[in-house]
């Protein structure tokens, strides 16, 4: 563990701002790619993730490594692309900075402790899959798996809750909104959602436990509903398109692990 009493706190702020920017540019190209490389079955994923240079999306110009400083390069540009001069989707820097924000409130609430490594690591994977399920309707094993299995490992030192809590939370968050999806497909022969949330919520679950769930469902669903009738009110959706759940499931358990910091 890194003691962080010896580390003076703006110093250690400023840090852990510029360290969210830089994760939150991998995580605007990993959530660009990512989706994309798997419908195309791509062989050499991790390759192509890893080792592709980024390109404007509408001239296909290689951006040079100073056009690549995360949120400045944005703004520098006044949000075009240098080349081609084509506008540059928003989602880049909004991702960033929002990166940078949680990343600088996980440190502040949990400090550079094991619990806090592992907050990190848990908000970064949740702005993944939701901006890929913003994105795409798609909630990917590939990020979702993994963090339900990290979620049980990291229980077995009892980090948030103890294992057996854990446990029953990973299937009991899955076999909850299972039971939801076959109930709603019986009644009306459509789908409400979709197996990734499923998975999700049971990724929450092996994190927090069992007793988290009724919470993360309850924000989850009374937030979903604001926006979702919000939109249909002022005009911005139709009310039969369907709307991604898996960001507000996220924001739920997000919600929970800020809630948790303050009984540490």
């Amino acid at each position: 563990m890194i003691s962080t009493t010896a580390i003076d706190p703006s110093v250690l702020l400023i840090f852990s701002a510029l360290i969210g920017l830089i994760l939150g540019s991998f995580i605007s190209m990993l959530s660009w790619r990512l989706p994309r490389l798997l419908m195309e079955e791509e062989p050499n994923l991790l390759k192509s993730i890893s080792v592709g240079g980024s390109k404007c999306p509408h001239c296909d110009e290689r951006l040079p490594w100073y056009r690549l400083i995360p949120l400045f390069s944005w703004l520098a540009s006044r949000g075009r692309c240098h080349h081609c001069k084509t506008k540059i989707s928003v989602r880049y820097p909004l991702i960033e900075l929002a990166t940078s924000v949680t990343t600088v409130l996980i440190v502040w609430l949990y400090g550079l402790t094991p619990m806090g490594f592992a907050a990190l690591i848990f908000s970064w994977v949740l702005i993944t899959i939701s901006i890929i399920d913003i994105e795409h309707q798609l909630i990917l094993d590939v990020l979702s798996l993994p963090l339900l299995w990290l979620g049980l490992l990291i229980n077995t030192q009892s980090l948030f809750v103890p294992l057996n809590e854990a446990v029953w939370g990973a299937a009991v968050g899955y076999l909850l909104l299972w039971i939801l999806f076959h109930s709603f497909k019986l009644l009306t022969g459509k789908e409400g959602m979709g197996y990734g949330d499923f998975k999700l919520l049971a990724a929450l679950g092996a994190w927090f436990g069992v007793a988290a769930l009724p919470q993360i469902i309850l924000i989850a669903s009374v937030t979903s509903l604001v926006i979702g009738f919000g939109g249909v009110f002022l005009k911005k959706r139709a009310y039969d398109n369907p709307l991604a759940f898996g960001p507000f499931l996220a924001l739920g358990g997000w919600v929970t692990l800020i809630a948790g910091s303050q009984l540490i």
